[in-house]
């Protein structure tokens, strides 16, 4: 006798059976259509234009990595699901107000295909300037998407315009992060190669952080409507008839949010903006990313796309592959791999520590589970100390994690830093383009295989970064084995740098080698001037086959040692 079970049955779902006549949102129809979305179900949303705002969406708490924590209005939270498949068929998703849009969480073998995300209003605004001297910037924001006043406590007040509800509102933002974009260099507007990103303080304060550099004291303005004059020392001049961009949004609501999963793939997916990053993915396995776009809205008078990372994996395992993506325009980088220094805060007793966080939004991640291999690393010198099996690692709370190991620990006098070991994914980056955006292109630190083959980098800063780094952001971890080929640089670290770099950990000193193997072969090479390869602490360096061709059609930003090659503290070394 054949029994037929429910595994056996593999359904498809359309939301057209699922929409109202005459209802805007979208977001209660896709709610009922993914609760009867059973394991091995396809969800087909039918192509078409739709809207979802987040009154009527599902509200979770969430940790996110380099992100927000906090309450999250979601759109589509694909929770508990198992062999699953939504297939947009085209679909244009617009968002309105502070909403995620997609959330894969606990879930595995699951694949998100064929939609655009969007939202009606940005968490941006730009504004053509008009003058500007060392004292004194005017600014007009083009009132019919980005208008702009002064709040009475001194702060810009960005309007916000909702083209489907008609509805005006404003975000008061003390210091926006502000990029000029130039409108006379190759391709049109593109991030300026000599105005630095910096933040206009209209408030005043001083304390924060290592980003303190970049801010500027400023005052505001309000000459005539959506002009706006800016008076304070900057250090330099803005160019009359190029574009400010501010983003004014926190890192709330990143486009799709993936964690605690296990095989997941996102397939021609497009995000033309969203709030903060695009693709954030935390402890999870096995990504795949083919096809997914980070680029404005074509036609449109957006200049940017994302307001941070074009995509981010934190603590991944298995492997993460990219695949004929495209990532521009961000105002971060097109992509970051890496995991989590936790600071050591006690030592509890030999097997037992307390770990706290060196980034506040690094705060509520367990990045360990048991069995996971713990590496104790000195701060001060880059040295791994030891390395133990996790028993149990539990929160005291969200700052800080109690872990206990199987061994004890040769404990000294020092600074230290932990890092899960275990969490190393493979990477593979084929065919993919990065460019235009603030400031690199992909950040790789992983001690899993990296190969990153036949793609393109035309990014403000370095096109590729290898490596960890022990201040400010705390992300881990040491390259071991990374295998680059067959790439175009594209005048990348146009506005400074090198095009390839490995991370020299700022203020650590290593005592032995940090990076392991790294083989840079058959690239080409295209810049005004020779800003090649800025390599420190790898204990092998295999540099062969790569060519230089000079172009002056960008700005010349000095040489990088002979033949733009810069190589310090660096073991075998071969030079082909």
């Amino acid at each position: 006798m054949f029994i037929l079970r429910k595994a056996d049955i593999r359904m498809t779902i359309k939301l057209i059976d699922y929409l109202r006549d005459g209802e805007t949102d979208i977001v209660p129809a896709l709610l009922t259509a993914l609760d009867s979305l059973s394991d091995g179900d396809t969800l087909e949303l039918g192509g078409g234009t739709y809207h979802l705002f987040p009154g009527k969406a599902l509200t979770k708490h969430y940790y996110i990595s380099n992100n927000d924590a906090g309450d999250k209005p979601i759109a589509i939270p694909l929770i508990g699901k198992h062999d699953i498949m939504i297939d947009g068929g085209g679909a244009e998703l617009i968002f309105h107000g502070g909403i995620l849009p997609i959330v894969v969480d606990g879930s595995s073998d699951v694949t998100v295909k064929n939609l655009t995300i969007d939202y009606a209003t940005p968490f941006f605004s730009q504004a053509e300037i008009i003058s500007s001297d060392r004292y004194t910037t005017v600014l007009r924001f083009d009132g019919e998407e980005f208008g702009c006043t002064v709040a009475p406590d001194g702060r810009f007040r960005f309007v916000t315009h909702d083209p489907v509800t008609g509805e005006t509102g404003h975000a008061d933002a003390e210091s926006p992060l502000s990029l000029e974009f130039d409108s006379t260099l190759r391709d049109g507007f593109i991030p300026s190669p000599h105005k630095p990103p910096y933040f206009p303080d209209s408030l005043g304060k001083t304390d924060h952080g290592f980003l303190s550099p970049m801010f500027r004291r400023v005052s505001l303005e309000e000459t005539d409507k959506n002009t706006i004059n800016m008076y304070g020392n900057l250090g330099f001049e803005h160019t009359p008839g190029n574009y400010l961009v501010m983003t004014y949004s926190s890192r709330e609501f990143p486009g799709i949010f993936v964690t605690d999963s296990k095989n997941v793939t996102l397939e021609g997916v497009t995000l033309h903006h969203t709030a903060s990053m695009g693709v954030i993915c935390q402890l999870s396995e096995n990504i795949t990313l083919r096809g997914v776009k980070a680029e404005p809205r074509p036609g449109s008078k957006r200049l940017i796309s994302v307001n941070a990372d074009a995509t981010h994996f934190v603590n991944c395992r298995g492997k993460i592959e990219l695949e004929n993506c495209k990532f521009v325009r961000m105002m971060d980088d097109a992509c970051n791999i890496h995991g989590i220094y936790g600071i050591c805060r006690e030592f509890v007793d030999g097997t037992t520590i307390r770990v706290g966080f060196g980034h506040p939004q690094q705060r509520g991640i367990n990045f360990f589970r048991r069995g996971d291999e713990l590496a104790l690393v000195n701060s001060d010198t880059a040295e791994t100390v030891a390395v133990r099996k996790v028993i149990s690692s539990t929160y005291t709370s969200p700052d800080s994690l109690r872990i206990t190991v199987d061994r004890p620990m040769p404990v000294a006098d020092g600074n230290f830093v932990v890092e899960n070991r275990s969490t190393a994914p493979d990477v593979h980056v084929v065919g993919c383009e990065s460019g235009f955006n603030r400031p690199r292109g992909f950040l790789l630190s992983s001690a899993g295989r990296i190969e990153v083959e036949n793609s393109v980098f035309y990014n403000m800063n370095q096109g590729i970064q290898l490596g960890a780094e022990l201040t400010d952001w705390y992300e881990s971890g040491p390259v071991m084995n990374a295998y680059i080929h067959d790439n175009d640089f594209r005048n990348s670290a146009y506005a400074g740098g090198a095009a390839i770099v490995t991370h020299d950990l700022t203020s650590s000193v290593p005592e032995e080698f940090f990076h392991g193997l790294i083989v840079i072969e058959n690239n080409s090479f295209t810049q005004s001037a020779p800003r090649i390869l800025s390599a420190n602490y790898v204990r092998e360096l295999v540099y062969r086959n790569n060519t230089f061709t000079a172009d002056d059609t960008m700005p010349h930003h000095g040489q990088i040692g002979d033949d733009g090659l810069r190589i310090l503290n660096c073991g075998r070394i071969v030079t082909e």
